[in-house]
């Protein structure tokens, strides 16, 4: 009969290690999902930031994002010569 009991306690421990490890797994999980979902909405104002601040610093040669400004407007452009030729192509 010991032997059961102390059978029966290992089994039981080892259930309840186990329903903690799933809980702490489920709590984990959510917490690693807020975090994403924070990282997300900070990424967010950041890319609102970025186009506000491009708008502002688009004309300014002396600005200190010129260069980058420069880059956005010539990709820009780019991709409007590319809808064009896709136009002309669907025209045809």
């Amino acid at each position: 009969m010991a032997f059961l009991d102390k059978l029966g306690k290992t089994i039981g421990n080892a259930a309840g290690t186990a329903t903690e490890k799933a809980k702490d797994f489920a709590e984990t999980t959510k917490l690693n999902s807020a975090i994403s979902a924070e990282e997300k909405q900070i990424t967010q104002y950041l890319l609102e930031i970025g186009k506000f601040v491009f708008e502002q610093e688009k004309d300014n040669p002396d600005s200190p994002v010129s260069e980058l400004c420069s880059k956005i407007l010539s990709s820009q452009q780019t991709i409007e010569d590319l809808k064009r030729k896709i136009f002309e192509i669907k025209k045809d």
